[in-house]
């Protein structure tokens, strides 16, 4: 009985252990381990930032590059944990430059989406983000899958809107 309780206590020890996100360190920001790890699984070269995101450039269509961000940070929805993913289609430095026709088509594109969402972002440069909200523990094909649907949309966007290749 004594065996069995200690057997018992054990498992749930390493099932608790093994749950707890791993933050490392690079310079002075700490990030996400598990995001690291699926990266290099993937062969998915990224950098660090300051705050312990990720950032990756992919070589998109027409030699254009497209920068996506992957949190550290994640987010908690009862027992589901998040983290954003995104990429910016604009910037602009004040609202009046989104026109009612480009707000009007964002929010129609919007309703096509099945993952992800158009969202703006700031408060003296304005953003114009394709975020996505995804499991934290997706799997390497999953994250793979989800950060090259972010590179596209906002690619695709900042092509439509600004025919420039500055994201």
């Amino acid at each position: 009985m004594i065996k069995k309780t200690k057997q018992l206590i054990l498992t749930a020890l390493l099932l608790t252990v093994t749950n707890i996100p791993a933050f490392c360190q690079y310079g002075d920001a700490s990030y996400d381990s598990r995001v690291k790890s699926k990266l290099d699984d993937l062969g998915i070269k990224n950098e660090i930032t300051s705050d312990g995101n990720f950032r990756i450039i992919f070589s998109m269509e027409n030699n254009r590059t497209q920068l996506v961000i992957i949190n550290s940070a994640t987010y908690q929805y009862g027992n589901i944990e998040v983290r954003e993913i995104w990429s910016c289609a604009a910037i602009v430095n004040n609202k009046s430059a989104f026109t009612q026709q480009n707000l009007f088509y964002i929010l129609q594109e919007n309703s096509k989406l099945k993952i992800g969402a158009w969202q703006i972002d700031g408060t003296s440069d304005y953003g114009l983000n394709f975020s996505l909200r995804a499991n934290a523990n997706a799997s390497s094909g999953n994250l793979d899958d989800l950060i090259r649907l972010a590179a596209k949309s906002a690619d695709q966007m900042e092509q439509k809107l600004t025919d420039e290749d500055k994201h």
